[in-house]
């Protein structure tokens, strides 16, 4: 019987920025992180559904899911959302 070896591809993600404030270049780095986190969740799901990788795909969506906290961190100590709360 022969042994098919799956050979699985290591593709260096890119990483979910933290610390960036939403003013000047940084919006700029702030949208670019965003991007990133997008792209992050796209491999996630390629390395799902097209390289059967869940071990990968669990990686590259614990980085969105930390990212998706320091923004919601980020966004509840914003004084502008703050105006937005105590009018809803």
């Amino acid at each position: 019987m022969e042994q098919i070896e799956k050979v699985r591809r290591v593709a260096r993600a890119p990483r979910c920025r933290s610390g960036v404030a939403a003013t000047g270049v940084a919006a700029a780095e702030a949208a670019s992180a965003r991007d990133e986190c997008l792209e992050l969740l796209l491999e996630a799901f390629a390395d799902i559904a097209e390289r059967d990788d869940i071990h990968q795909a669990a990686e590259r969506l614990a980085l969105v899911q930390e990212w998706i906290r320091r923004e919601a961190d980020r966004a509840a100590d914003d004084p502008i959302f703050a105006a937005l709360r105590l009018a809803s």
